[in-house]
């Protein structure tokens, strides 16, 4: 497990500043962020963490408390996962559906965030409304 660097946090600090993607600092490698799709906002993380830049949209869905319907839907996230080109689906701890993009820290560039943010922004807004649909 590699320890967050000042370094890091700087460089990943500077990308967001090059792309003029605007954030709010929660701590020291964790910004918080949204972007607006045709159907909404989303919300966005991004963490620096062991080596990796993290960005997250979430929640994407809440887990269902009925389990035939929360089968359904990671039925759907499994067969999505096998799609997705750069981005994945998870789950968190509390039971939230993110989209995420990871990128190693090392020669991390601005262009590799903003391709992130791209698909991040094309995955969210394709794909929520029919998760949400399975959980309703």
């Amino acid at each position: 497990m590699r320890a967050i660097t000042k370094e890091d946090v700087r460089k990943v600090e500077g990308h967001l500043q090059k792309l003029g993607w605007p954030v709010i600092s929660l701590a020291p490698g964790t910004w918080r962020s949204s972007f607006r799709g045709r159907t909404g906002a989303f919300p966005l993380v991004i963490q620096v963490d062991d080596g990796w830049c993290k960005l997250l949209v979430l929640p994407i869905v809440r887990l269902p408390g009925d389990a035939d319907k929360a089968e359904k839907l990671y039925l759907r996230l499994l067969k999505l996962n096998g799609e997705l080109l750069l981005a994945r689906f998870s789950l968190d701890e509390d039971g939230d559906v993110i989209l995420s993009v990871e990128l190693p820290l090392n020669d991390l560039d601005a262009s590799e965030i903003q391709d992130s943010l791209d698909v991040l922004s094309v995955y969210a807004e394709r794909h929520q409304g029919e998760l949400r649909q399975l959980v309703v």
